[in-house]
Order: C-alpha cells, then sequence, then structure tokens
C-alpha cells in the first residue's frame, strides 16, 4: 500500500491571465447530485490586487504538496471582477456553465441520445467528453426550440424515457459514465481523519489538504463510529479561519 506524507499544502489559482499563490482563500464545491461544481477565490485584506478580470475567461484552481498538484476545479469565471468595485472575491463555475449559455434550436432525425447530445456540446465548445456506450434505439425525430444546452440534455432524458447522470469533472463531460479511480485513499482515527460527524443523511470527515479524492470515489475509512469503504458524494476544499486549507468529504 503506498503512503502518501502529506506536508505543506500549497495553493495556484488562476483566473484569466492572472496566476495567485498567495494572499487568497479558496473554496470549492463538488457533488455528485449537482450539475454545475463551483468555486471562490477570496483577496485577503494583504493581498487586493488590482486586476481585471472578465466572464467567461477559464480558470483552474489547484492544490497540492510540493511541486505536485492536482486541480480541484477546472472551468471558467462567473462573473466579472475588477478591484475598483469593492470586489474582493471571484466566483466560478464549472463547464456546465457554457451550456447554461447555449441556445439549442434544432430538429433531429433518425438519431440517438449519444448523437444529439454530442451535437449540444459540440456547440457549447465542449470536446471532451465520456458518453456511455449503453444502445439506445434511434428517435425518427426530435425537435428541441429554444432551449438552452442543459434544458436540451434533460429533453434528451424525456424523449428516451432515461434517467443518466451528467457532470463535468476535469474539464471533461460525463454522460453515464465515471471518471477512472486510479487508487483507493484510507483514511484513519489518530492518523488523517481531523473529525467526523453525522450531518443529516451523510457523514462530513475533515481532513488536511486531499486534492487527489473526487465524488463517487470509493475510499476506506478508519474511525470507532464507521468503517468500511464507502462512496464519496461529495467534496469540498477550503482555507479556514487561521488559514489552512481543509477538505472535507461527505458519503
Amino acid at each position: 500500500m503506498e503512503t502518501l506524507e502529506l506536508f505543506y499544502p500549497r495553493i495556484t489559482a488562476q483566473a484569466g491571465g492572472y496566476t495567485f499563490q498567495q494572499g487568497i482563500e479558496i473554496e470549492v464545491s463538488s457533488a455528485r447530485d449537482s450539475r454545475m461544481d463551483w468555486a471562490k477565490i477570496r483577496f485577503t485584506d494583504r493581498f487586493k490586487p488590482e486586476i481585471s478580470i472578465s466572464r467567461l475567461e477559464p480558470a483552474t484552481i489547484l492544490l497540492g504538496y510540493g511541486g505536485a498538484f492536482d486541480e480541484v476545479f477546472t472551468g471558467y469565471v462567473g462573473s466579472t471582477y475588477n478591484a475598483g468595485s469593492n470586489a474582493d472575491e471571484i466566483i466560478l463555475k464549472d463547464p456546465m456553465l457554457l451550456l447554461e449559455g447555449l441556445t439549442v434550436n434544432e430538429t433531429f432525425l433518425d438519431t440517438t441520445p449519444q448523437e444529439v447530445i454530442r451535437y449540444i456540446l459540440a456547440q457549447a465548445g465542449l470536446t471532451e467528453l465520456k458518453l456511455t456506450s449503453t444502445v439506445y434505439p434511434a428517435r425518427k425525430r426530435l425537435s428541441i426550440r429554444r432551449q438552452s444546452g442543459v434544458q436540451a440534455l434533460d429533453t434528451v432524458a424525456a424523449a428516451w424515457n432515461i434517467q443518466v447522470p451528467y457532470f463535468c469533472s476535469g474539464g471533461v463531460f460525463y454522460w453515464g459514465e465515471q471518471p477512472e479511480q486510479t487508487m483507493t485513499y484510507t483514511f484513519e482515527a489518530g492518523r488523517n481523519i481531523l473529525s467526523l460527524a453525522r450531518r443529516g443523511s451523510l457523514w462530513d470527515l475533515e481532513t488536511v489538504s486531499a486534492p487527489f479524492v473526487r465524488h463517487s470515489h470509493r475510499i476506506q475509512v478508519s474511525h470507532p463510529s464507521i468503517s468500511g469503504e464507502v462512496e464519496v458524494v461529495r467534496v469540498r476544499h477550503l482555507t479556514n479561519d487561521e488559514g489552512f486549507i481543509r477538505t472535507h468529504i461527505y458519503f
């Protein structure tokens, strides 16, 4: 079993043409039942840069240790930022933002769900995608009139009477597929679990920065309250009041 030594976590945030590695706080939320990941970059009082960043400019947040980083957010600036407006944070949204801004007005003939979805994604400029290989019968005619990209995806599901989960992760659009998990990580009481509490129907496991854990991953938990392999349904990365990076894993 490989062991990762988690010392000296680091942040790199990029938005527009800017890169920030200090003087910022971050928050990232990614959930299996949410169609869009979102994030915030907050500028602290000691570092309020004179920058101008426009909506839809590319943005990423990376967390890591030493010189190795993992992307915990990939997407775009959700609203215009200008330091002169007294703003102190940037709101980011994942590539689903492009689908929300797209208008689909098309009729498809003798088509399958995957063919329609590929068309919609291409119109939004999304080229990295993984769609289920499940075979669905071709539909003779499907008309989509003046709908957003997200509404059009729901129309596809309704037309074939199917419920297929979809989301973006790492800049890739998944429809009925999951990102590949190459390792299963273990979290243990007294070692890398800072706290574990029940919040409604979910467990909230707080640990140090763990950028390698994504929703829908399976992890091992060893704790007096619960032990075994569990499936992650939500992940939050954030800087706390003391400035330390923490990851909350919900299962």
